[in-house]
């Protein structure tokens, strides 16, 4: 349905309200997470062995934190992305929608894979080789290799790039998609329960034949791991479902942070021991099914927990809190080399592992601002969009 065709009575006093800024807030606090979560892989027990830098001194805290911080964030990014996805089709029509996304997912997409992701393969040989070659050397003979070729962080822009060619078919042709709810609507108890039972039951069968953390390279045009990849539908199609039922509306749904998060606690602290315990592998479907569900309840509570939270102390902008949103894109697409860049700088120190993790995140989260917030967003890909998604 095109924007000129929805009732202005229905769609148009909703959209033209006050920005939601806690969701703003809550996509640049993820970003700035997912900065720590790759910068503490350095320094976990079981760090993967394709990991660019492993430190010497290593820790079961980092193992847990990055267990459990894995879990929520794209999760929570695809539902944002679904959320604000939905709101500027709605009011700016299809092609509008295209036009932004090209310039502002597929092509950092492609540059991004292009002049970012190669970093990734070539801190691998620096922190392992005593002579690695050059970078001009690795990226013109050896990074477009199946042994190399990656895409880091990109993944994420290849991924909802497929994602919005599905909302935009479903929106072409189930008119209904476009038609928003009049009022805010409150999901029940009985919807969180099917939601995650439905999720659960995906990714458990998809665990039957890929474990999880497994990366799968679809012709290296996507990279995607098979059991968090239908997670993430899910959540960016949660995202579409509640923008069309405007649940972040003023008048609409209100998670209560003071029941989700001491789930999310529970929680987590039981996932984090079952994990642990049962190994990563998991060839057993009831050790595998009973991990679904707890790697989902974790999910869905910590993303409503947090969704509850910012609702009640962000939902605000400023100087600062303005600037880290308009730039946390960026940041995104250019952190994973600076934290390589720090986490083998610090390697070689003789220092308390928690103090090189907290200089490690705290230079990285520095850098990063400073470069997107201040540098990348002077691009038109990085710089600001209008405010399509509102209260």
């Amino acid at each position: 349905m095109s924007a000129t065709a929805i009732s202005p009575a229905v769609t148009a006093p909703r959209i033209g309200k006050e920005r939601i800024y806690y969701l703003d807030n809550l996509r640049s606090f993820i970003i700035l997470v997912v900065i720590v979560f790759h910068a503490a892989l350095a320094y976990m027990v079981f760090a993967p062995v394709w990991w660019p830098v492993v430190d010497t001194q290593q820790s079961l805290f980092f193992t847990g934190l990055v267990l459990l911080a894995d879990v929520p964030i794209m999760p929570i990014m695809f539902m944002i992305a679904g959320y604000f996805g939905l709101a500027t089709m709605v009011k700016r029509g299809q092609a509008a929608f295209w036009r932004e996304k090209l310039l502002r997912i597929v092509l950092p997409w492609v540059l991004g894979f292009l002049l970012v992701a190669p970093w990734n393969p070539y801190f691998w040989l620096l922190s392992r080789l005593k002579h690695p070659p050059t970078f001009a050397y690795f990226w013109l003979h050896m990074f477009f290799t199946k042994t190399f070729n990656t895409q880091a962080a990109l993944w994420f822009l290849g991924v909802l790039t497929v994602f919005y060619l599905g909302l935009s078919l479903a929106y072409a042709l189930f008119k209904p998609l476009g038609t928003i709810a009049a009022r805010g609507d409150r999901p029940d108890a009985l919807f969180w329960s099917v939601f995650m039972l439905l999720v659960s039951a995906v990714f458990v069968v998809i665990n039957g034949f890929w474990f999880d953390f497994q990366w799968v390279p679809v012709h290296y045009v996507l990279w995607v791991q098979p059991t968090r990849v239908s997670l993430e539908a899910f959540y960016f199609a949660l995202g579409v479902y509640a923008y069309r039922q405007q649940w972040f509306a003023t008048d609409g749904y209100r998670p209560r942070f003071a029941l989700w998060l001491p789930l999310a606690v529970v929680t987590g602290a039981v996932f984090l021991v079952y994990k642990l315990k049962a190994g990563f592998l998991m060839p057993e479907f009831q050790v595998r099914a009973l991990h679904a569900l707890l790697h989902c309840f974790f999910c869905l509570s910590s993303t409503l927990a947090l969704v509850g939270l910012f609702q009640r102390y962000l939902n605000r902008t400023g100087a600062l809190l303005g600037r880290l949103a308009v730039g946390s894109y960026a940041i995104y697409v250019i952190h994973m080399p600076i934290v390589f860049f720090f986490n083998l700088m610090v390697r070689g120190c003789d220092w308390n592992i928690y103090l090189k993790y907290g200089v490690v995140c705290l230079l990285s989260v520095t850098v990063c601002y400073l470069i997107g917030a201040y540098i990348l967003v002077l691009l038109p890909m990085f710089g600001r969009r209008k405010q399509t998604a509102r209260a």
